[in-house]
């Protein structure tokens, strides 16, 4: 079932030297992700028991230094485009297809919309995407969806949607239960879904859920019902889905009884998303076949 080759399973979010930004060989993209770091201090307003984060490393640094941070994503840019980033493991074992850039996407060791300079940031990778002619290049904020209408995240929305943007908002949870178990964070359940139907309604989204095994056991059925629900009611208020991607543990993580889901576990949400968002694509990425024979703090 998996369709996982090696770089899938490193996601650190370090490359040489680099302080903020990084490659990654992303499922979901389809291809080659050049991320940017945001909270390189590690800080986040959620705790999510899948979090492949280990906190208990000292951060590298605290600030952000955008010239710093512009400068190695015009390196990274190059290396990724004129094909040298896949000469080095683990980028050498991407397949033909898989060697290619689709985006550059805000993500990292935290909430990114936490930032204060996450518009200027935003600002600075659209100015020089534009620069170097990949209009087809996608910014891609990937967000926990508990910031999404604070007015300075707003400002940077809207360059980033100005700029073949996506947004992925997370929503692992139906109800607020197991939001706190499996995300355990202070912001309330309430704000997320408000936050998702407010933006939704002026831009699309795409919808980002992980699903896993916790503590020996899947999501119940009564809270896949009560996801698909909230999903439904999102389309229904007049929120605008670009798709849905349900995925699950892909790396070991911190915390030892995170576990992927099964497959077929997988599948029978799908369907009920399916079922429940007519003509809304909904991908489902599976997890590995086992672990990795590696350090599960690797990131």
């Amino acid at each position: 079932m998996s369709d996982l080759v090696p770089a899938h399973l490193d996601h650190r979010r370090l490359w040489a030297d680099f302080d903020y930004c990084y490659p990654v060989l992303s499922r979901r993209s389809k291809g080659v992700s050049l991320g940017v770091n945001l909270n390189p201090d590690k800080a986040c307003n959620f705790d999510c028991v899948y979090c492949e984060v280990d906190r208990t490393v000292p951060a590298k640094r605290k600030d952000i230094d955008l010239d710093q941070l512009e400068r190695e994503m015009a390196v990274l840019l190059d290396l990724t485009l004129d094909g040298s980033l896949f000469n080095s493991a683990p980028f050498d074992s991407a397949r033909p297809e898989q060697r290619r850039l689709n985006d550059i996407a805000f993500s990292g060791d935290g909430e990114p919309t936490t930032a204060p300079e996450f518009a200027d940031a935003v600002d600075r990778i659209a100015h020089l995407k534009w620069q170097r002619g990949l209009a087809e290049v996608k910014l891609v904020l990937i967000t926990d969806s508990s910031r999404l209408t604070a007015r300075d995240v707003v400002r940077g929305l809207d360059v980033l949607m100005a700029n073949n943007g996506e947004i992925w908002a997370k929503l692992d949870a139906g109800t607020e239960a197991y939001y706190k178990e499996i995300n355990r964070t202070a912001v309330p359940f309430a704000r997320v879904l408000e936050n998702l139907e407010t933006t939704a309604r002026l831009r699309p989204i795409t919808i980002q859920s992980l699903f896993l095994s916790w503590k020996g056991e899947g999501p119940s059925k009564a809270e896949i019902a009560a996801y698909t629900e909230r999903l439904a009611f999102l389309q229904r208020m007049g929120g605008q889905l670009q798709g849905v991607q349900l995925y699950t543990v892909a790396r070991p993580t911190p915390e030892a009884e995170a576990r992927p889901l099964q497959a077929g576990a997988l599948d029978a949400i799908a369907e009920q998303v399916r079922d429940a968002l007519p003509g809304v694509a909904v991908e489902v990425f599976y997890g590995p076949d086992a672990w990795p024979e590696r350090n599960v703090h690797g990131g």
